[in-house]
């Protein structure tokens, strides 16, 4: 297994930087276009966007690698296959966020998303795994984080925040796919299979519930094109480019920091402000998300490149 250069490893902790402080904003707008649009029709626009925006920046990095004669990793069943799981797993994950931000506080929904740094070593057991003996405990802070920041004085999760529960399992099964085929396709390549597909879905989904308005859309263009082209094209092109050169552990750690810069634009801009028993939560998650990083030994599936299925 080679070593990772420093420079790339630094350019990967920058991407990922600049990925979390994306994201995190991203929730302002998805809490804004949730008055105006419902979940499909919003997932639906911003995936389609997502696609259409990745497929310009994937023709011009294809034409300037061609011209300097660089090789990159061709198209293979491994890119197909790969950006149709993460695709599936990062659509669901986006619509079940978007119907919970819809029912609940912006700050609460960063900080609930964030769980799904702690649900990856559940997930990845799957995969063969092997969690640390810090992974257990950081899971049982995490859900005593969630029961101060969720759970009501009659002992009920809301709706809106099982939702975002839901898109947290689902995010950490997307993470765990990225990780796994990054390491043999293409980033953009991988990450252009993840947004047709989601597209598609998205599509599905606005079909078969309703097409939104031209005035809806009009409405929450901005919030559209931030979550399509910035969040989307542009935020998870860098996390998968970003995870190609850094470990899966340190990764996530770094994208959990969305998680604060969610509840500081929930503060700022829509004036959300959280209880004392919701800022204890929070605090709880934030320690889990971090405790689980320690001493965890990410095995992720390694496919050899004679091995033609998941073992």
């Amino acid at each position: 297994m080679s070593l990772v250069s420093p420079k790339k490893k630094f350019m990967g902790v920058v991407m990922l930087s600049l990925c979390a402080v994306i994201w995190g904003f991203a929730f302002v707008a998805q809490s804004n276009a949730a008055n105006t649009l419902s979940a499909t029709a919003f997932s639906g626009l911003r995936f389609v966007f997502s696609f259409f925006g990745l497929s310009v920046v994937y023709f011009i990095y294809d034409a300037v690698n061609h011209k300097r004669g660089y090789r990159t990793t061709p198209w293979s069943w491994q890119t197909l296959l790969g950006g149709v799981m993460c695709g599936v797993a990062l659509y669901f994950a986006m619509l079940c966020q978007q119907m919970g931000i819809a029912l609940t506080t912006v700050g609460k929904t960063s900080f609930i998303t964030a769980m799904y740094i702690v649900f990856v070593p559940i997930v990845g057991v799957a995969a063969r795994q092997k969690p640390s003996v810090f992974s257990i405990p950081a899971i049982l802070i995490a859900v005593l984080g969630f029961y101060f920041m969720c759970i009501t004085g009659d002992f009920k999760v809301t709706m809106g925040d099982a939702f975002v529960l839901m898109c947290a399992i689902m995010y950490s099964m997307q993470i765990l796919f990225i990780s796994i085929y990054v390491k043999f396709c293409d980033p953009v390549r991988l990450t252009l299979v993840q947004f047709a597909t989601a597209a598609v879905m998205g599509v599905i989904g606005m079909a078969i519930t309703g097409f939104p308005t031209g005035l809806a859309i009009k409405d929450t263009i901005f919030e559209i094109l931030y979550l399509g082209l910035l969040s989307g094209a542009v935020g998870f092109t860098m996390q998968t480019a970003g995870q190609k050169h850094v470990a899966p552990s340190v990764a996530t750690l770094i994208m959990s920091v969305e998680a604060v810069i969610g509840l500081i634009g929930g503060v700022i801009f829509l004036r959300q402000i959280p209880t004392p028993r919701e800022i204890l939560g929070c605090m709880f998650v934030m320690f889990a998300v971090v405790l689980a990083q320690f001493e965890f030994k990410h095995r992720f599936l390694q496919l050899k490149s004679n091995e033609y299925f998941l073992q």
